[in-house]
């Protein structure tokens, strides 16, 4: 049976996954009564997570898949993330997969000595449209800021920059954290300046201050799996996009 979550101690069972991770921070985020953010669970066994049209699913063994099936498709989400795991149980179509990789604190890395905890929204956004590449487009920049802002706020993200005089030339945004887990959703660097280790220190100044979190990306296929098995990321499963249709 799904129940719609009212307290946060009913997501506990998930805080084990990365899956689980993006939708507790949400939860600490926004709470429960906003109609943008919404969040389910199916008894023990699993939860949901709609955000705006985007639907996270963390899912443990015996969970009714028929009747999580029924209850997305109601809910009007038009995309599903969930593990890779689960991928021929949802009864939706895979649009596109890619790794989850975790930092374990295998390989620490060096800190740099200077970087800017949570610079400007702006200054991060620019960054990450230079970086655009065909594989990587970046957010519009109103729901960019709404969202992160928001989630800076409530301490469950983090973002770090490094500079040359006053200009961002790389970063590293945790867009999810809670007390055991984080999600890294992007490292940046100005193109001009890759390969010189401004990704790398920005990657590490983040990691330094997660408290020891277990950090995870969730990485498009043969997209830089080089730089994150470099810096110590070690494959954690699989994910996928589903169009819920």
């Amino acid at each position: 049976m799904i129940s719609k979550v009212e307290l946060p101690e009913t997501l506990s069972p998930f805080a084990d996954s990365a899956f689980g991770c993006r939708i507790i921070a949400t939860a600490d985020a926004y709470g429960f009564s906003e109609p943008f953010a919404q969040i389910w669970v199916q008894e023990d066994k699993a939860a949901l997570c709609k955000l705006d049209d985007v639907m996270i699913l963390s899912v443990k063994p015996g969970a009714d898949f028929e009747e999580l099936h029924s209850f997305i498709r109601m809910t009007g989400a038009k995309t599903l993330i969930c593990s890779g795991k689960y991928e021929e149980h949802t009864g939706f179509q895979t649009a596109q997969s890619g790794e989850i990789m975790g930092y374990l604190n295998l390989k620490p890395l060096k800190t740099p000595a200077s970087y800017e905890l949570n610079p400007s929204l702006r200054d991060l956004h620019g960054l990450l449209c230079e970086c655009e590449t065909p594989t990587f487009t970046p957010p519009d920049f109103e729901p960019f800021y709404l969202d992160l802002s928001h989630r800076i706020r409530h301490g469950t993200a983090l973002a770090v920059g490094i500079r040359q005089g006053e200009a961002l030339v790389s970063c590293a945004i945790c867009s999810a954290k809670t007390q055991s887990k984080a999600i890294l959703s992007a490292v940046a660097c100005k193109p001009v300046l890759q390969r010189h280790g401004y990704g790398r220190a920005a990657l590490a100044a983040l990691i330094s201050n997660l408290e020891q979190r277990e950090l995870y990306i969730f990485r498009a296929r043969g997209v830089n799996e080089e730089f994150y098995r470099s810096c110590g990321f070690l494959s954690h499963g699989t994910f996928v996009e589903q169009t819920i249709a």
